[in-house]
């Protein structure tokens, strides 16, 4: 199943924000307008490059988004520290968007490249893009979440997800015809 802000929200970060105790009512509109910048950051503006080596041919490779924790938590603590809104209740918001986001975008979101110098062999996936920060504005903004306090948080999450792509990498698999000599090459795609 591709990446979807119903299916993001309502399978993955709702539950996580209730795990760590955000029960209010605005939670729902809170995992709604996460779901809504970041599947808009990752399938929209942002793009998947490569490198690649392995032999001559032409592959394509998809595979799951591999996020781990360790990577996005300390991310977003840096997104909420920018913002100043580190008060009692942001290390559990954080702790739930985490491990909300981590485990949607393993179940849902699928790194989708093509090759067209390599036809079987390994590559490096990186996704790069603009800032996430105007996605996640949209997000909020699309759920009626406008204001100081909502635009800091999506500033403070956006923030957090260019962090935390600009040290992603995810090791890939390309597969398709290939030739007997070896070669490099570079790949393009998108996160669908």
């Amino acid at each position: 199943m591709p990446l979807s802000p119903p299916v993001l929200a309502s399978g993955f970060l709702a539950p996580n924000l209730l795990s760590v105790a955000h029960v209010g009512p605005g939670m729902p509109k809170l995992a709604m307008g996460v779901a809504i910048g970041v599947t808009n950051y990752l399938t929209m503006a942002a793009k998947v490059t490569t490198v690649d080596a392995g032999t001559l041919g032409v592959g394509t490779s998809l595979m799951p988004l591999i996020v781990p924790n360790f990577l996005l938590q300390p991310a977003l603590t840096a997104g909420f520290k920018s913002m100043n809104i580190l008060g009692p209740m942001a290390p559990l918001t954080i702790m739930g968007l985490t491990n909300g986001l981590v485990s949607g975008w393993l179940a849902l979101a699928l790194l989708q490249t093509n090759h067209p110098g390599i036809g079987n062999g390994t590559g490096v996936a990186r996704i790069v893009g603009p800032s996430a920060v105007p996605s996640m504005l949209l997000g909020f903004s699309a759920m009626g979440m406008v204001g100081d306090g909502p635009v800091k948080m999506a500033t403070a999450i956006g923030i957090g997800l260019d962090i935390t792509f600009s040290a992603f990498f995810e090791p890939i698999l390309i597969v398709g015809p290939s030739a007997p000599a070896g070669g490099a090459g570079v790949g393009f795609g998108t996160v669908i």
